[in-house]
């Protein structure tokens, strides 16, 4: 029987006034050097999606020189079926409040900036009031256990834009202006926040890095294997008998075993179609095709990804161009409209898949295929890239039940 492994897991961290801060003392200790070093000997990756090693990113941004540094913590989780932050931001704020201190130490920042999407009102007003009361303690805006180290710490709250998930346009939010894709580069860790080096992280990958530099949890660093360290947060949804939120060990666990062991199976006694393993931006794995290792590595091989760690089981009881259509029209709503082949692109897709509903057309796969390519290549922010992921990967897999073939992306 499949069991979690707790670490970002575990009892409320409410309570400040309790809290240790054992990372960011030990982190206060060793040095920024070290600090670095062990965030990235550790093998930690982004857990916002993308996958980038945090260390390296923490590595590249201390080297930058800028009249200012800035650290931002990305809590605008905008991707359905994903509630893992909001579960860190309201039981266990004080994870992510240290975690953020760490990455501004790390990097020499004195300056950081928390974005919490607007929908997430109780996780807000929990967060304000941790910065308050780490203010009142001269946790905050003070220097830090008696270092010459200090942190100026400020909430913004998101305007529900989807795209505002990515970086730059999370960037373009905190600075007053529409939230959309920049160019690449420059990067954030260039010129970002105010043209200043930026490092934008994910509040799980601030909670592992907390994790990694806890004395009295070293053990953390050595879960999973190479090129998959540590433990994942995963929102189990759809059709489950028990969906919620679990932590499990990378490449320890396989992914028919979070569906039927953690998960508890499919409602009803239904038969399971797929699994989107990582949000509704990633490629769907078949009900058959789920005996593998939960790891980057894996999903990788298999065309999709783990993302965001949404994990949504779907059961064939599901109308498969409604689900699509679904999709569709969440991306045609939610593009910022900035590259005119993602906005014109999922538009078009929306009409096609409309029409084959609609009036049992014939579906067009060479022009999904090209759509797709032209967005994929033409989206400034990763968001627009992986937009057609789910649609494409449920007609390549499903075209022939659908009574229409044509590969996608031959």
């Amino acid at each position: 029987m499949a069991q979690e492994k707790l670490y970002l897991k575990g009892d409320k961290l409410l309570d400040i006034s309790n809290y240790e801060f054992k990372s960011i003392k030990n982190a206060l200790r060793i040095g920024r050097e070290k600090t670095i070093k062990k965030v990235k000997d550790s093998g930690l990756k982004g857990r916002g999606g993308a996958g980038f090693p945090t260390g390296i990113k923490w590595e590249m941004a201390a080297e930058v020189e800028g009249k200012e540094k800035y650290v931002v913590c990305n809590a605008d989780e905008g991707e359905p079926g994903t509630f893992k932050d909001r579960y860190l931001l309201e039981e266990r704020p004080l994870k992510v409040l240290e975690g953020i201190m760490l990455a501004a130490y790390a990097v020499g920042a004195d300056k950081a900036y928390i974005y919490i999407r607007g929908e997430y009102s109780k996780s807000i007003e929990i967060f304000s009031e941790i910065i308050e009361t780490a203010r009142e303690k001269k946790i905050l805006d003070a220097n830090l256990f008696d270092s010459d180290f200090k942190l100026e710490l400020k909430l913004i709250r998101g305007a529900g834009a989807y795209v505002c998930g990515d970086e730059t346009s999370l960037i373009n939010s905190i600075e007053g202006k529409r939230g959309r894709s920049r160019i690449k580069p420059p990067y954030p860790i260039e010129k970002g926040l105010f043209k200043q080096p930026t490092v934008v992280n994910n509040v799980e990958s601030l909670c592992c890095a907390a994790e990694v530099l806890n004395p009295d949890s070293e053990e953390f660093s050595e879960l999973g294997i190479k090129g998959s360290k540590g433990t994942k947060l995963l929102c189990l949804s759809g059709d489950l008998n028990k969906p919620g939120l679990y932590e499990v060990e990378f490449a320890q666990i396989t992914l028919a075993e979070i569906i039927y062991d953690l998960g508890g199976g499919i409602k009803g006694n239904e038969d399971l179609r797929f699994v989107i393993p990582g949000g509704i931006s990633t490629a769907v794995i078949k009900a058959e095709d789920l005996d593998f290792p939960y790891s980057y590595q894996a999903f990788e091989k298999r065309g999709s990804s783990l993302g965001s760690g949404a994990v949504i089981a779907v059961s064939k009881k599901h109308d498969l161009i409604d689900l699509m259509l679904n999709v569709s029209r969440f991306y045609m709503d939610e593009t910022c409209g900035t590259c005119f082949p993602c906005r014109e692109g999922n538009r078009q897709i929306n009409k096609i898949l409309n029409a084959f509903k609609e009036e049992d057309r014939k579906i067009e796969t060479e022009l999904i295929s090209d759509i797709g390519n032209t967005i994929r290549l033409a989206a400034r922010c990763g968001l627009g890239q992986s937009s057609l992921n789910f649609i494409t990967s449920v007609i390549e897999n499903y075209g022939k039940e659908l009574k229409f073939g044509g590969k996608i992306y031959a």
